[in-house]
């Protein structure tokens, strides 16, 4: 892996098929959704499929496991099912609670349109002291992620430091841009690489294309 390569995170895989087609790609990071109220959630089972999926690959692609709010007994059980490398905390998790979790762990900061850069890099900051990375994320009062709906790169982009991945409304073709104008350290893409709400392979590789520039 190129460390100067812009880090790549596909969100939501749902079945294995598409894993088998994927896993030879430059991604960094696969995420599998356990936020029970979400379209792209899936059951352990699965998410045991697709961890022995992944290990079976000759490259290393960092497992990671979207949770919000959940019992911290049940998300580090959860963690050890799975074999999870990391966990995604999605809610309104305290940075107490992070500090429970048994993983590298990698927090949402959710943007809306109306907050301060001063207020949300107070965010990133405390956070970044207990945890490995940082999401920016488009907020909606509807869901955790996977809205399709990009926020302000340019009034934010002096917060795209490293161990952060910007997410938001990122698809094949707008990743060029925000890569080249604002070169953040990582990118975090879900309802972008699909069609009709399924993981569309074609997608996810000019997503990947555009993004390892």
């Amino acid at each position: 892996m190129n460390s100067k390569e812009t880090k790549v995170k596909i969100c939501g895989i749902k079945d294995t098929n598409i894993l088998k087609k994927i896993n030879n790609l430059k991604i960094d990071y696969l995420g599998i959704n356990f936020i029970e109220n979400s379209k792209r959630y899936i059951e352990k089972e699965l998410a045991i499929k697709i961890s022995e999926e992944l290990r079976l690959s000759s490259k290393k692609i960092n497992l990671v496991g979207l949770f919000q709010d959940h019992d911290i007994k049940l998300v580090n059980k959860i963690i050890d099912l799975v074999k999870l490398d990391y966990v995604q905390l999605c809610g309104k998790e305290s940075t107490e609670y992070v500090k429970a979790i048994n993983s590298k762990t990698i927090k949402v900061i959710h943007i809306k349109e109306s907050d301060n850069v001063e207020d949300v890099e107070s965010k990133i900051k405390c956070y970044l002291a207990i945890c490995d990375n940082i999401i920016l994320d488009t907020h909606s009062k509807k869901s955790s992620g996977g809205t399709g709906k990009v926020f302000n790169w340019k009034k934010y982009s002096s917060l795209f430091s490293k161990n952060i991945f910007v997410a938001g409304g990122l698809n094949p073709i707008n990743v060029s841009e925000i890569i080249s104008i604002y070169k953040p350290w990582g990118v975090d893409v879900s309802s972008g690489v699909e069609s009709n709400g399924i993981k569309d392979f074609n997608k996810i590789r000019k997503f990947i294309d555009h993004s390892k520039v």
